[in-house]
């Protein structure tokens, strides 16, 4: 059809209608097509005017039915959505209901609008009596405030809350859980309130069960050390009031008695010796009776030599023999334990309260001790016999002793005269250092070996500058103190073969055995340094405003053959670095 004719138009409608797909398209080709003036005629006769009216009016149907089928492509994508929402929602129910831990979606203000099953069944509810409940009145316990915080207004903003919490159940039991709260939001704003709860109950059970072992555990450690403690403590006792006093005082701290006896029996002597009582806490004398009576605790156990244990005196005397029940006041639990040594019964220890009930526990604990502590009170009465035979070798002794006694001290006295008399003689009686008169004696003792096998030495003669004006500022006391400290900087500075010795008033000498001038110069220089560094007090106070010394180095046979030649040369250059400034080495 050629585009001049008056029915080309509908051919295209028919096209576009055709092809729906490209609706918006078509209607914009409609428009796009040429025209000739409205006032010219076509070939055919028909005016231009009435084409574009008719092209008008089809564009027109045109978009409306562009319309239409974009609409009806809208409609399946939005029911394909639709389609895919409940798809997942049904997904997302499931995986809430099959989800192993509880869940629950609660408004801000903490009503509770949904839970899944497990949660439900968790605390034995269905699910609709938890809706519409409020979250605080499920919570029991001391974290109710705590929940009650994070569901505030503040608290509700953080983004996650990790709780352990206890939960009110259906049938009143409490059920312990951890619950992990988080923050909906929906354009930034919080409009809801979930979480995951998980079931702690039987880690609880676990951890209390763990709790109860660790404590039976270190109960048990805790005897073990105190029967330790009453193992070593008694043997390493021999004297028998200082054993049993050790005894009572381990017992009591594990077992927790008010009283406490130890009976030694004497089998020769045919009676029970009562050597440490204690009842109600209080000690009471000891006492002997004779054996046998025919009744009393004691006597019963030394027969029997099996341990006696009451629990429960008002239940359980009807099980204790006849001749074992005792007058005075009865104690609510006893146990009585014999003192065995090779199967041979000396002596009975028992422990019993008034408050507490002992157990079979106890009676073991009992048991052991006592199997130590008879091994020690044997130990104990051994030494005692020991101990009296002794006694008469020391009374033959004693006169001898005596005589001895005065000779020994007139011979320490003399010997102590003698090494003070010594010291004194050698020694200088504020630094401690070899005096003048030795150090000469050693100088020519020193040099003649020198001079016989071809040896060096040198000599440090050492003098403290301005040590008048400190001791002149600051007193004597002051002035001893540094001289002291002196003759240590000293001392320490050199080897323990090398001799020092105080030359007199502030002046120091060392004889450096076996050194060349370089080695005594280097000596010399760290005895100088480590002076001036020591922190004498208050030397701040003296002009100078520090203690410090000048040395003078003069060695054997360099610079001197004689004795007085070296101590001369050594003290002119000491003389020579005091006028050069103080506070340096020189050599000769």
């Amino acid at each position: 059809m050629r585009p001049g004719s008056s029915m080309w138009w509908v051919h295209g409608l028919s096209r576009l209608f055709s092809e729906a797909s490209g609706g918006v398209a078509a209607f914009g080709a409609v428009f796009a097509l040429p025209a000739e003036s409205p006032v010219l005629p076509t070939h055919d006769g028909t005016p231009m005017i009435h084409l574009m009216a008719f092209t008008v009016v089809g564009a027109l149907i045109l978009a409306v039915l562009a319309m239409i089928v974009a609409n009806k492509a809208l409609s399946r994508k939005v029911r394909a959505t639709i389609r895919e929402l409940s798809e997942s929602e049904a997904k997302y129910r499931e995986l809430i209901e099959n989800a192993s831990d509880g869940m629950f979606v609660a408004d801000l203000d903490g009503t509770i609008t949904f839970v899944n099953e497990p949660l439900a069944a968790m605390l034995g509810y269905n699910g609709q009596q938890l809706v519409g409940r409020k979250i605080l009145e499920l919570i029991t316990g001391g974290s109710r405030e705590e929940v009650a915080a994070a569901l505030a207004p503040g608290g509700v903003s953080r983004a996650r809350q990790m709780l352990d919490v206890e939960l009110a159940g259906a049938d009143g039991r409490s059920v312990y859980c951890q619950v992990n709260m988080s923050v909906v939001q929906r354009e930034g704003a919080p409009v809801a309130v979930q979480g995951v709860v998980r079931d702690m109950s039987q880690r609880k059970r676990l951890e209390e069960e763990l709790r109860r072992q660790t404590e039976e555990a270190r109960r048990s450690a805790a005897e073990m050390m105190t029967v330790y403690r009453v193992g070593v403590a008694t043997t390493s006792v021999l004297d028998l009031p200082a054993l049993l006093e050790v005894m009572y005082e381990q017992v009591a701290e594990i077992m927790g008695n008010e009283s406490f006896f130890v009976a030694l029996f004497d089998e020769q002597a045919s009676q029970i010796r009562f050597e440490m009582l204690v009842d109600h806490g209080v000690r009471v004398a000891s006492f002997t009776r004779p054996y046998p009576t025919g009744k009393g605790i004691t006597e019963w156990v030394i027969k029997s030599g099996s341990p006696l244990f009451i629990k429960d005196s008002s239940k359980d005397m009807g099980q204790v023999p006849a001749e074992a029940i005792t007058l005075g006041d009865r104690p609510l639990s006893v146990i009585a334990v014999p003192l065995l040594v090779q199967k041979r019964v000396i002596g009975v220890m028992s422990v019993q309260s008034y408050t507490r009930r002992f157990d079979e526990d106890d009676v073991r604990i009992m048991s052991t001790i006592a199997t130590q502590a008879a091994i020690s009170l044997e130990n104990a009465r051994l030494y005692r016999e020991l101990k009296v035979k002794n006694e008469l070798l020391e009374k033959s002794e004693a006169e001898l002793r005596r005589a001895n006694s005065k000779l020994d001290r007139q011979l320490a006295e003399m010997t102590r005269l003698h090494q003070i008399a010594e010291r004194l003689a050698i020694t200088d009686s504020v630094t401690g250092l070899f005096n003048h008169r030795h150090f000469q004696e050693r100088l020519a003792e020193e040099l003649a070996r020198c001079e016989r096998y071809g040896r060096y030495l040198s000599l440090l003669m050492i003098d403290i500058d301005d040590f008048k004006q400190y001791n002149d500022v600051l007193g004597h006391p002051a002035g001893d103190g540094a001289l002291k400290a002196v003759a240590r900087l000293i001392t320490r500075s050199v080897r323990s073969t090398d001799i020092v010795a105080r030359y007199g008033g502030e002046e120091f000498v060392v004889i450096l055995l076996e050194a060349h001038k370089p080695q005594a110069f280097k000596v010399a220089e760290k005895i100088r340094a480590r002076i001036e560094a020591y922190p004498f007090p208050n030397e701040d106070q003296i002009p100078s405003g520090k203690i410090t010394v000048t040395v003078g180095v003069a060695t054997y046979p360099v610079d001197a053959r004689t004795q007085k030649e070296l101590i001369y040369l050594a003290d002119m250059a000491c003389y020579r670095g005091k006028r050069e400034g103080r506070n340096r080495v020189i050599q000769a």
